[in-house]
């Protein structure tokens, strides 16, 4: 260290060394018996710390008032923030400053366990309650201060700045510690906990280049001066995750000269995590933020956050309700989802190099949040680039979004793999066209809520596959996600209902937000198991079950995504779910042109020339054989496994055989009858 102190660099560490200094000099000159030679031969490494302080003090008889007072002058040329400073301008006096470094000492300086406790070993080696009464007891002036030294350390433990490791020993025998993670916040370092994160103020985005649309934009422009008149307020900014939340309050934190810390749940565990949350906020000069999504219904009330004297900030979504318990300002920003326009911006801020025209396609085709939508870039851009390809594609933004996909989404529903489109769908011509309207408003569902009017709740599109089972609803709704070039996710009913109180609810508004977020096409299969119609209430079952239903209304109401329900039993469906619908698409059994088409289909799907398959018995199978299309998959998935136990070729007998199988399963008899060819081959009774 120099001998001068206008040479010393102006920082946090610097500052905290220099206090920390300090107290040493106190213990070493007054706390031990015998004075500063019995200390020194003691322990002989408080040797190197003397001959540091030594020329700042010279031969004063109390080293350490001069070096406190070396200090403060050091201060008042410093415009810096230093995190001790910031402590006692939020209350703490100097007095419990000392005690508080004195208690953290050995966090530093393994070693000064040694002075603490000489005769003790392990974590006992620590001060306690009763020494550091009895050395900080005696004042500079010579008074008794014992009151004043328990009421100190009785406030920091109150206030969580110290904390007791053995709190079933008498009061006199505890054994005191700094926590970890505010001790590093006195140095000026960011806490190392898995639930808090620190962002230093060079690393946040400034207001003026934060993407939002102009509303957005003027209120952001607003917040700073709003904060600064009223620093007791609450800043409440709802969207989905990974829509530029915590970066909007990281803005306004930067625009205020401040850093952002930002704590995740488990700050709500107990109460220590709260105050260490504040106490964090104020050696930080940090902006509290909170980074927690609600369920609906769920409430939290805020309690006031302490020694932090600046605006609490919360990042959720848009559901549950939050409030302060008390007369503080609550301001709200609503962050909806970026349209293309700034989804655009979003890939050239992430893509500068590229072309804006190649870029506008991808921004319009995948519907994420701004998050979401830098992250897709970067990977679509590796994945193009690990494909050797300048340009790219719409497959790669297909591919980044699916390596995206959350434990949020995967934990309660399934991809479902499909590829082609929808014209590969062998249904009449009425569904065909509704097939096809329902592509197109998938399509341009953002330009028709751009336009809707007051009456457009969002820009979610809803529809309703109804028909008996085999009739290809779910085929139909791979192809329209193929054709979307979006990812389809069925929701496992499985992993969704819950017999517990509300977990139901809460699995499916996860599943229905994940899809939301990553723009992809929601499935509930066999939608009339949770879409029954509500009943009478009978019993506390049909109360929960109708609470059920009624949340399942409202979230698809207010669904933003594309979400396709199936269902075999159109009648069963409440009807408040098909006023909700936008589409609704009946899918009907194939009549005999359709049963034609869905044969020719399945035999040519894995290369199979259908050619080579008497066209008598396909025209005869379509005719008289009244099966689904997903009778007649089972019909030809059966032949060809029939030709693979012989030599591979699938010929006219295979097909008969597996048709009749396929009557055995329904307990029906095949209405055609073998041709003599096919009863020789695979010697089938006459």
């Amino acid at each position: 260290m120099s001998t001068d102190f206008d040479l010393l660099a102006h920082t946090p560490a610097q500052h905290f060394r220099l206090v920390l200094f300090g107290v040493i000099a106190r213990i070493t000159g007054h706390c031990t018996a015998g004075g500063p030679k019995s200390a020194l031969a003691a322990h002989p490494f408080l040797a190197d710390y003397d001959a540091e302080i030594a020329p700042h003090v010279g031969d004063a008889a109390s080293p350490w008032i001069v070096w406190r007072e070396r200090v403060a002058e050091w201060e008042t040329r410093s415009d810096v923030h230093l995190p001790l400073r910031a402590l006692r301008a939020a209350g703490l006096a100097e007095l419990d400053l000392e005690l508080l470094l004195a208690a953290g000492l050995i966090e530093e300086d393994p070693r000064f366990g040694q002075v603490f406790e000489p005769a003790a070993t392990g974590r006992d080696r620590r001060p306690s309650f009763g020494g550091l009464l009895a050395w900080w007891r005696g004042g500079d002036d010579g008074v008794d201060r014992a009151e004043a030294v328990r009421h100190s350390l009785l406030a920091l433990l109150r206030h969580g700045l110290l904390q007791v490791l053995n709190p079933e020993a008498p009061r006199p025998e505890w054994l005191l510690a700094v926590p970890h993670a505010l001790w590093d916040g006195l140095r000026g370092d960011a806490p190392s906990l898995r639930w808090l994160r620190h962002r230093r103020h060079e690393e946040l985005c400034p207001l003026r280049s934060y993407v939002a649309n102009e509303d957005v934009q003027a209120r952001a422009a607003a917040l700073p001066a709003l904060l600064v008149a009223d620093p007791h307020a609450r800043l409440l900014v709802r969207g989905p995750l990974h829509n530029g939340r915590k970066t909007l309050v990281g803005a306004v934190a930067q625009a205020l000269g401040r850093t952002q810390l930002v704590a995740e749940p488990p700050v709500f565990d107990d109460e220590a995590n709260w105050r260490l949350f504040g106490l964090l906020a104020v050696l930080l000069n940090a902006l509290p933020t909170i980074d927690c999504d609600l369920t609906p219904g769920e409430t939290r009330k805020l309690a006031p956050l302490p020694f932090a004297d600046a605006p609490l900030c919360i990042a959720t979504g848009m559901q549950g309700a939050w409030s302060s318990g008390d007369a503080r300002a609550l301001l709200t920003v609503e962050l909806p989802l970026p349209d293309p326009t700034l989804r655009l911006q979003h890939w050239q801020a992430v893509l500068p190099e590229h072309d804006e025209a190649a870029l506008r396609p991808l921004a319009e085709a995948a519907r994420l949040t701004s998050g979401n939508v830098r992250r897709v870039a970067r990977t679509a851009a590796g994945l193009a680039a690990l494909a050797q390809r300048d340009k790219i594609e719409a497959t790669d933004v297909q591919q980044a979004c699916r390596a995206m996909q959350s434990a949020r989404l995967e934990t309660l529903a399934t991809r479902l793999p499909g590829r082609g489109g929808l014209h590969e769908l062998a249904v009449d011509a009425r569904t065909r066209e509704e097939l096809e309207a329902l592509a197109s408003r998938c399509r341009f569902r953002e330009r028709l809520a751009a336009g809707g009017g007051v009456s457009q709740v969002n820009a979610g599109v809803r529809a309703l596959l109804a028909g008996v089972s085999g009739t290809g609803k779910t085929l139909a709704a791979r192809l329209l996600a193929s054709t979307l070039g979006k990812d389809l996710y069925c929701v496992d009913l499985s992993a969704t209902v819950n017999k517990y109180l509300g977990e139901t609810e809460k699995n499916l508004h996860q599943a229905f937000c994940a899809a939301e977020e990553l723009d992809a096409v929601l499935l509930l299969d066999e939608g009339d198991a949770l879409m029954a119609n509500r009943t009478d209430i009978g019993s506390s079952n049909d109360r929960y079950a109708n609470l059920e239903t009624n949340f399942l209304l409202q979230r698809i109401e207010s669904f933003d995504g594309i979400l396709l329900v199936t269902t075999n039993a159109a009648e069963r469906i409440d009807k408040a779910f098909s006023r909700r619908m936008d589409v609704v698409i009946h899918f009907r059994p194939p009549d005999e042109w359709r049963r034609y088409d869905i044969l020719k289909l399945q035999l040519g799907a894995d290369g199979t020339d259908p050619d080579a398959i008497d066209d008598d018995l396909l025209q005869q199978m379509a005719c008289r054989c009244t099966l689904t299309g997903g009778q007649l998959r089972n019909v030809v998935s059966h032949a060809r496994l029939l030709a693979l136990q012989q030599d591979g070729v699938l010929r006219t007998e295979h097909l008969y055989a597996a048709l009749q199988r396929e009557y055995r399963k329904t307990g029906g008899t095949c209405p055609l009858r073998p041709a003599e060819r096919a009863r020789r081959t695979l010697g089938t009774p006459a």
